[in-house]
């Protein structure tokens, strides 16, 4: 599957379908959308709560969501993506049920990077959104000047290490620790096909982008 975007992105959204016929609606988070992204966490597994935040939770919290949907649309980017042919769990939402969420978060103070997220329900899984929001993701980082993506991850984690180094990421040693590794992967050689665009979606899946103090 190869969409073409038309970025920005219209804040109305658009329309698609799957390579496997699966319709969805893809639109830019708004700040309403707190009550369907609290519905769509509620329905995630407990291990997939896990890998995106790094702790156990049971639910997201007021505060949270504020920081997840009201956003500049700038500095912070995200788009939410739902199945029209599926009813919401939402009183009054015409959408249809939400089924993934994507974010790009420029860093502060350094002009150029910025951190990516993804998060794809459990029971939309290989069906293709992955690939259909890494290409939004991409896209908007080259579009707007983003010249390195940046992953943090533990010493310790091995797996994520491997796949930081399938692309060539490169390791930043001044805000590296013995605990902590930062990484700087560079945008300007990134494609949407092949096997490193599938690393690349097993680190947007398992890194959370969001601080944990809140």
């Amino acid at each position: 599957m190869k969409f073409t975007w038309d970025l920005p992105l219209d804040p109305d959204g658009i329309r698609g379908e799957l390579d496997d016929g699966t319709e969805f609606v893809i639109r830019p988070i708004r700040a309403s959308d707190g009550p369907a992204l609290e519905a769509a966490f509620a329905r995630m597994s407990p291990r997939s709560r896990y890998l995106r935040f790094f702790s156990v939770r049971e639910r997201l919290g007021d505060d949270l969501l504020e920081k997840l949907t009201d956003i500049d649309h700038d500095q912070h980017r995200a788009w939410v993506v739902a199945d029209p042919t599926v009813s919401s769990e939402l009183e009054g939402s015409d959408e249809g049920l939400g089924v993934a969420v994507a974010r790009l978060i420029h860093v502060e103070g350094e002009p150029g990077v910025a951190e990516a997220s993804l998060v794809v329900a459990d029971d939309y899984q290989r069906r293709g959104f992955g690939q259909l929001l890494l290409e939004l993701l991409i896209g908007t980082a080259k579009d707007t000047g983003v010249d390195f993506i940046r992953f943090e991850t533990l010493f310790e984690n091995r797996g994520m290490r491997g796949l930081l180094s399938n692309l060539n990421a490169v390791k930043n040693d001044k805000l590296s620790d013995r605990e902590v590794l930062v990484y700087d992967l560079p945008v300007e050689d990134l494609e949407t096909e092949g096997v490193a665009i599938g690393a690349l979606y097993q680190l947007l899946r398992f890194i959370a982008a969001l601080d944990e103090d809140l």
